[in-house]
């Protein structure tokens, strides 16, 4: 990787106690080391090292290293993981995982399958699939669901809308509309109590017992 002093900056200042290179330097290459640290500029790299971490900088991007955590950032993306999960940015979407599960955020997908790939997720893993996120497909085991004459294909706590993208139909993410009614609720839902009424939480949406099931409905 090619490296540059104008990252440098970038790279170090991630890292509380990383020392940067402030005076000037030869074109070629320095070494600058005091009590807090080192910082190594060549022609193909510059690197800082300090006692709460490492900093590596250049044209192709910059990482750093501390005791928190790490994060790199190049021209495809960047990645960032610390003590409670993990960030994956790119130019096709975002991912992020932490200790209560995860979600992947993209354009489009050709089918939930897909989206499952994509993330790194098995089956059977609680991952939520982000909101605006299409799919060339709905899910095979997903149903229809229709609210105030709206029609939207639900699957494991997932909704669906049905919409035209670039000229070709997709099915789009879209938060759980209210009134909806499902049959079963999805899997790692909590019993809760908002005042005197008992709600069933599923993530972000709350249900209330219906005679037919299950309605989604807004808790303020």
């Amino acid at each position: 990787m090619l490296l540059n002093r104008r990252w440098l900056g970038t790279g170090a200042a991630l890292l509380t106690g990383v020392v940067v290179l402030t005076t000037a330097v030869q074109a070629d290459r320095s070494i600058r080391t005091s009590r807090k640290g080192t910082v190594v500029k060549g022609e193909e790299a510059t690197v800082a090292v300090g006692r709460r971490g490492v900093a590596v900088a250049g044209d192709d991007g910059a990482a750093a290293v501390g005791r928190r955590g790490a994060v790199a950032v190049g021209d495809d993306g960047a990645a960032a993981v610390g003590r409670r999960g993990a960030v994956v940015v790119g130019e096709e979407g975002a991912a992020a995982v932490g200790r209560y599960g995860g979600v992947v955020v993209g354009e489009r997908y050709e089918s939930h399958e897909a989206w499952r790939t994509a993330a790194g997720v098995a089956v059977g893993v609680a991952t939520g699939i982000a909101i605006g996120t299409m799919l060339s497909k709905p899910p095979t085991s997903s149903t229809t669901v229709v609210v105030s004459g709206t029609s939207y294909m639900y699957s494991g706590g997932v909704y669906y809308a049905r919409v035209i993208s670039a000229g070709a139909v997709a099915y789009q993410v879209v938060p759980a509309p209210a009134g909806a009614i499902i049959v079963t609720l999805p899997a790692a839902c909590t019993s809760v109590r908002v005042g005197n009424v008992a709600y069933t939480q599923c993530g972000a949406t709350y249900y209330q017992r219906v005679a037919t099931g299950y309605q989604v409905v807004v808790v303020r």
